[in-house]
């Protein structure tokens, strides 16, 4: 047996010597090559080395963060400096030295707040948590390890955010709450996926494995423990390793298979002790004192017991002393040995139970170190967030309020709208019924007329003489010009409506225009002795449609024939008004009263009308005129009283 550990022990340090080497000879070469690099290339390459050998050779990576520092300091560089304080305190952490560990961490702390890297700080923050995580004051533990991550939430540092969740979830594997755990453990591992980062992946997935053997489900442990291997192999992690293997034999020994625990604990010692990872070096020994009692090699066991309280007295972290009372309460259990047992329970139960009260007396501690201009500082900072919070609230719901009135204004608008347009749609509908009685009966009486008259000539044309038969083609005539000139305005009207009626408004010459439409009237002013004036510019140039303006004064020259008596006069005359053209059509008939005045150019109006001669007329043309009017850019108006003949006035645009 004694040749078989000699053999072991030269196989690891075989293993360690070259790997101590090899890590040294990188270092050298790392140095060789950056020798004419500029200082701070030089600090930064040697951090990374410090970093990355931290669990492979810790005392070389001292080194390397020892140079760094030196250089960082001769350039009066806080930034480096507190990345080396901070790189050196992981190392010493890792060896134990939690007051060598404390020291560089808070010095590293100082630095960063000089300059105020926030990077640096929170990570500073973070290790200090770190470090009373492992002393059992979870309480000042969570606070500085909570004051990182948010600053590396701010700074959206991934890397950053993962050293602390995975703190957070050692935090809560230690008080068995194993739930929040694991949540805070994958956290961990998004994080590291994300930025790619092998290494950290594998730690949070060791202690995954770990949570799960702390809830006794093996078989899930074990196969984490098998994966981590897989993955701290890939990346070379010697404390990983040793981890890894401890936990390989811890499975083993709750199987009860004690020579694969034996085996995989031996290895898992060797490699803690060659790289000075002494919480690898207590759970060994605990476990192997076990496993020899087990077997029933109780000095062994003794041995291996005492050997591992030894060395978790020389640290300071708590949890290992109270790991070594635990095991050995289970140790004299097997050697029925109760008397040692119930010692090591009130040992265990003791220091266990400190860790809880220290919390509590690290809180009371914390608020009684306060002094009484701090504590109302912090009251009235508690006072301002509670009346900026009460004043957010107050806005919030003043907004919400008026929201929500908008919100009423809006639907009440739009009900009344809707309700609005169905009046109106109905009003619409009732004036289209009338619209369209007053022209089915106006083109209904011509025709009427016309039938009667053709009958008469058809049945008594031999009696009639020939004056007789002249006058009834002449009433046949005018009835067929009145319901020519009656359907050319509603198509007109049905074309201007539904927006087919084209717009080419052009130079005309005004004067020609209304010279033409007294000549197309000049028959009927004859037969009424109605004579036209004018008092038009020989040349007067406006700009509007021609084809809208020939029917406005078709319109107008007609009513103003209709309702003039035989003898009067139908007049038109213009003038100039700021760039448009004032035309007036004016006439001496019947004129129009207020009430009838009231009801033109309205298509819910239009009603029969009865000229001198009894011609008949609906207003229809007088709505056509105020549309074509209004699509030139002008106005429309009368002016009239009963008896004294009336003024239809409007405006069109003169020439550009």
């Amino acid at each position: 047996m004694k040749i078989k550990k000699i053999i072991v022990l030269a196989f690891f340090f075989s293993l360690s010597a070259p790997c101590y080497l090899s890590s040294q000879n990188k270092l050298d070469s790392l140095l060789e090559k950056y020798k004419d690099s500029p200082d701070t290339t030089k600090a930064r390459i040697l951090n990374e080395f410090c970093w990355n050998n931290r669990n492979k050779t810790p005392q070389l990576a001292l080194k390397a963060g020892e140079e760094a520092l030196k250089i960082a300091q001769s350039l009066n560089n806080q930034k480096l400096q507190a990345k080396s304080l901070n790189l050196m305190g992981v190392v010493y952490r890792n060896l134990g030295n939690y007051d060598k560990s404390l020291s560089l961490y808070k010095n590293a702390l100082r630095k960063a707040e000089a300059i105020n890297d926030s990077n640096q700080i929170a990570y500073s923050y973070n290790n200090i948590g770190g470090l009373f995580r492992l002393e059992g004051n979870n309480k000042l533990a969570l606070e500085n390890i909570l004051k990182a991550l948010n600053v590396f939430e701010k700074l959206n540092d991934k890397a950053g955010m993962a050293f602390c969740t995975i703190n957070i979830g050692l935090i809560y594997s230690r008080q068995q709450n194993y739930i929040k755990a694991l949540e805070y453990l994958n956290r961990t591992i998004t994080l590291r996926d994300e930025i790619n980062d092998k290494a950290g992946r594998a730690l949070a997935l060791n202690l995954i494995a770990e949570v799960y053997f702390e809830q006794e489900q093996i078989d899930l442990a074990l196969d984490y423990f098998k994966e981590v291997e897989k993955e701290y192999t890939a990346v070379d992690d010697k404390k990983g390793l040793a981890a890894t293997w401890a936990g390989f034999g811890r499975v083993y020994y709750f199987k009860k298979e004690y020579s694969k625990a034996e085996t995989n604990i031996q290895r898992a010692l060797e490699l803690a002790r060659r790289i000075s990872y002494l919480e690898g070096q207590i759970t060994c020994l605990n476990y192997l004192g076990l496993i020899n009692a087990q077997l029933g090699n109780f000095s062994k066991a003794d041995d291996s017991f005492q050997k591992a309280l030894k060395i978790a007295i020389s640290t300071k972290e708590i949890y290992n002393k109270i790991s070594c009372y635990k095991y050995l309460t289970q140790y004299y259990e097997i050697k029925k040995d109760f008397k040692n047992a119930l010692l090591y329970t009130k040992k265990y139960t003791v220091l266990r139970d400190s860790v809880l009260n220290q919390e509590n007396i690290a809180f009371v501690n914390e608020m009684e170190s306060v002094n009484k201009t701090e504590r109302a500082e912090k009251l009235n900072t508690i006072l301002r967030k509670d009346i900026e919070l009460e004043r957010r609230q107050r806005n919030y719901f003043i907004i919400i309020a008026l929201l929500v009135i908008i919100l009423a204004i809006i639907i009440y608008g739009r009900f009344r709208s809707k309700k609005t347009a169905n009046v109106k749609l109905q009003e619409l509908n009732a004036m289209k019924d009338k619209f369209f009685g007053i022209i089915a009966h106006d083109l209904k009486n011509p025709f009427n007329a016309i039938f009667g008259f053709t009958e008469i000539l058809m049945q008594d044309f031999d009696k009639l003489s020939d004056e007789d038969k002249l006058n009834i083609i002449h009433e046949i005539d005018r009835s067929s010009r009145n319901t020519y000139k009656l359907l050319e305005n509603l198509l007109y009207w049905s074309i201007s409506q539904t927006g087919r009626m084209e717009f080419s408004p052009a130079v005309i010459n005004l004067t020609e225009i209304i010279k033409q439409t007294f000549a197309v009237f000049e028959s009927s002013a004859k037969n009424k002795n109605i004579s036209f004036v004018t008092n038009v510019p020989e040349r007067l140039e406006v700009f509007c449609d021609i084809e809208m303006i020939k029917t406005v004064f078709r319109n107008l020259i007609s009513n103003g024939l209709k309702f003039t008596g035989k003898g009067g006069i139908v007049s038109i005359k213009t003038r100039r008004i700021n760039g448009t053209e004032e035309i007036t059509v004016e006439d001496t008939g019947v004129g129009i009263s207020d009430e009838d005045r009231e009801k033109l150019f309205k298509i819910g109006n239009v009603s029969t009308s009865k000229g001198t001669d009894g011609e008949r007329g609906t207003g229809l043309g007088l709505i056509l005129c105020k549309e074509f009017i209004e699509r030139n850019g002008g106005t429309i108006w009368v002016e009239s009283e009963t008896g004294k003949g009336s003024r239809f006035i409007f405006t069109i645009p003169a020439k550009k």
